[in-house]
């Protein structure tokens, strides 16, 4: 079975502090108005709905999400863990430790948060990550690349200078170990138990830090 992981793009997206905010469409051509074709132009940040974090959106010098070479973005080794996350919640390492196989190559986090999506909760008291986290993983898992989950943010909105710690400490290019990317806003319904592979495809857009992506999971 084949599962989207991500969520489409919708004229109305809740994003990190607000419920919600407004894509921008602009009609450019449409065969309604007896053009040849139907064109539109599209505006949003690059960090509404389901989007990668790559390590140019905290450093000066950390890659951006075009300079990722394709391979990167599959990952044979996914995992779900499952944790009840409470509002703000800070989840720590002794939420995770023990749980996660040392082969995993994404880590994806199972809260149940999606339930919330469109609701005031699910932007402002959503949980985040400990900085601690980030720098545990980077040293214990050297095979894991990239971090995701099913709220807005790694930064729990309640906890905003902790949650941009905790962004540096998963993206610092200069630690220990190499940066771990991050998934935010992920779609994961819940039969989804077990993943056999996952394949991510962010926008691929010259010098930008992050983008929106697309992300398809292959169950077992």
């Amino acid at each position: 079975m084949i599962k989207y992981l991500s969520y489409k793009l919708t004229p109305i997206i809740p994003v990190y502090g607000e419920s919600r905010k407004s894509l921008f469409f602009r009609r450019i051509k449409s065969i309604d108005l007896g053009d040849s074709c139907s064109t539109r132009w599209i505006g949003f940040e690059n960090h509404w709905g389901t989007h990668v974090d790559c390590p140019s959106h905290f450093f000066r010098k950390g890659k951006t999400v075009a300079e990722y070479k394709a391979d990167f973005w599959v990952f044979r080794k996914p995992q779900i863990i499952r944790i009840k996350a409470l509002p703000s919640q800070i989840i720590n390492i002794k939420d995770l430790k023990d749980n996660i196989d040392p082969k995993t190559d994404l880590l994806i986090i199972k809260s149940g948060w999606g339930k919330f999506r469109g609701q005031q909760k699910y932007s402002c008291q959503n949980p985040g990550i400990s900085p601690k986290v980030g720098l545990w993983l980077r040293k214990k898992y050297p095979k894991l690349r990239v971090i995701g989950f099913d709220w807005i943010s790694l930064s729990s909105f309640q906890n905003r200078q902790l949650g941009r710690e905790a962004h540096r400490a998963f993206l610092d290019p200069n630690g220990q170990g190499h940066p771990i990317l991050i998934i935010e806003d992920m779609l994961l319904p819940a039969d989804i138990k077990r993943l056999k592979s996952v394949f991510v495809a962010p926008f691929r857009i010259e010098a930008i830090d992050s983008s929106p992506c697309t992300i398809i999971g292959i169950l077992r």
